[in-house]
């Protein structure tokens, strides 16, 4: 049984490899493993933050020093919650409860000779393709980190925008209608503030929604402002678990990221308003292309000096209080930067999610920023000298603030208007 079908055009370059993770995969292109795995990403974010609403989902600090990982007990029912309630797919440890998941994805080119027009080849410098009678050169850091170490002559496939696909969700299981909204506005969230395939957390793969059919169209429906979406899935997720009651007090950082509005203890403040587990930031442009390439590259430390303060060797904000390990770990070049010191953790990936739509001609980009306590608890820093430094809450507050500062600050800058639309 068919629920909703999307018809999904391609906004941003797609860097998406098959077995070779450099070219595209003629017959997966866009995989619906990989939205399969974005979507369930946002329904735990929304599942933690309902029990973390509710103050079922505790902090995980001991004397202000985070402790990893996440309590087993926790996390199993967070799982158990997105994979058998939602319907989203379980695998029990125990082997008892496990589901299979209640939908299935169907993805389809709109047209197979039209998407076969958008593929190109990519062999380092700037990214430059034909628009229709526009041609598009943009200069973007990941491509760069792409680039670094290929031999001469090689080359990696992508997709250019404007590639259209059909998302088909279809019913597999019985399912109770309140997991099955809850479960589509997760998917709703993942698609309007996730983007796919390599660099998909700095903007690249963004998909837009063209049109909806079905049941359950309305969810999708493209006029439907960012923040009522995220209230509309956060009330279908509450509604879903049946918590009534809402925690009114402040509390620790929750040990993964969470979709709530709850405010955290400390009193911690960004740009005018109580730093939360949640906050969406909402960018606008004139000219998406320019949108992108410059919100896509303030992740880079000199891009950000150079716009900022007049030289990309100076040092910002987040250099001078060696907290840029917040934008995600590993984060280091030729010996230099942050490492993880202990544990089994290699990477931490970036609590800054930035996706890049073009709405009525204008550009529009989505920042999502996430205050959750899973971060290692030691790091190593290598510059001119090596400095060891230990994660707190705090430290993940403070760092997360000066982000969002410096983010908000480079961004104006830019000429772009920003705002706090969620909470």
């Amino acid at each position: 049984m068919s629920l909703v079908e999307l018809e999904l055009q391609l906004e941003t370059p797609l860097f998406a490899g098959g077995h070779d993770p450099l070219q595209l995969d003629d017959l997966w292109i866009l995989r619906p493993s990989e939205i399969k795995g974005v979507w369930r990403w946002w329904a735990r974010a929304l599942v933690a933050g309902a029990l973390y609403d509710a103050g079922e989902l505790r902090g995980r600090s001991r004397g202000g020093i985070l402790k990893a990982p996440e309590p087993k007990k926790e996390a199993e029912r967070i799982s158990r919650l997105v994979g058998v309630e939602m319907g989203l797919g379980y695998a029990d440890p125990r082997g008892r409860l496990s589901r299979a998941s209640s939908y299935s994805l169907i993805v389809e080119p709109v047209d197979a000779d039209r998407v076969d027009k958008f593929k190109r080849s990519y062999q380092g410098g700037p990214l430059t393709f034909q628009l229709g009678s526009r041609q598009v050169r943009l200069s973007l850091q990941r491509l760069g980190l792409l680039a670094l170490g290929r031999p001469h002559g090689w080359s990696a496939g992508y997709l250019a925008p404007g590639a259209r696909f059909w998302l088909k969700v279809e019913k597999q299981l019985e399912a109770r209608r309140e997991a099955v909204e809850a479960a589509l506005l997760a998917l709703s969230l993942a698609l309007t503030f996730s983007c796919f395939g390599k660099g998909g957390r700095r903007g690249l793969g963004c998909l837009r929604v063209v049109r909806a059919t079905g049941e359950y169209a309305k969810l999708f429906d493209a006029r439907m402002r960012a923040s009522e979406k995220v209230a509309r899935a956060i009330n279908a997720v509450r509604r879903m678990v049946g918590i009534a009651a809402v925690e009114s007090e402040a509390g620790e950082l929750p040990p993964l990221p969470s979709v709530s509005a709850r405010e955290l203890a400390g009193g911690y403040v960004v740009r005018g308003h109580t730093l939360r587990p949640f906050q969406l930031l909402e960018v606008r442009g004139a000219d998406a292309w320019r949108l992108l390439e410059e919100l896509h590259n303030f992740f880079l430390r000199t891009t950000r000096a150079r716009r900022l303060l007049g030289d990309p060797k100076a040092p910002d904000a987040l250099r001078q209080k060696l907290a840029a390990w917040v934008l995600g770990l590993p984060r280091e070049q030729r010996g230099t930067g942050y490492r993880i010191q202990g544990g089994d953790i290699s990477r931490r990936a970036s609590p800054l999610l930035l996706a890049v739509h073009e709405v009525e001609r204008e550009g529009v980009a989505y920042l999502s920023v996430f205050a959750s306590a899973d971060w290692p608890a030691q790091l190593s820093w290598s510059g001119s000298t090596t400095q060891q430094i230990t994660i707190s809450e705090k430290n993940v507050a403070e760092a997360l603030i000066a982000a969002v500062d410096e983010f908000w600050d480079y961004a104006v800058n830019c000429g772009f208007k920003v705002s706090l639309v969620w909470p």
